[in-house]
């Protein structure tokens, strides 16, 4: 009896651990730049040389502008979900 009640508990653990857990995976909705899409792409994005954009986020993730390429240094915007902005940048990490 005390096997089955170690089990049956060991189980539950399992299963409410997994269900608390963030699920990674591609980003939800469209994002486009200059009119291009990135469709669900995440992580780093090379855009290209440095240059001014418009971005129009149609997804459930945050995207930050960078100035430099492989989105390092300070961020030159950030575009919440749903939203929306003219940027500056060569690369944009959606996460």
């Amino acid at each position: 009896m005390k096997h089955i009640v170690r089990t049956t508990l060991g189980v539950l653990l399992l299963v409410a651990l997994f269900a608390a857990a963030p699920i990674a995976g591609a980003a939800e909705g469209e994002l486009l730049v200059d009119g291009t899409d990135y469709g669900g792409q995440s992580g780093c994005i090379d855009l290209g040389p440095n240059a001014t954009r418009k971005f129009k986020n149609n997804s459930d993730r945050t995207v930050t502008i960078y100035m430099n390429v492989h989105c390092v240094g300070a961020a030159s915007g950030i575009i919440s979900a749903r939203g929306s902005g003219t940027y500056t940048g060569s690369s944009m990490l959606r996460s």
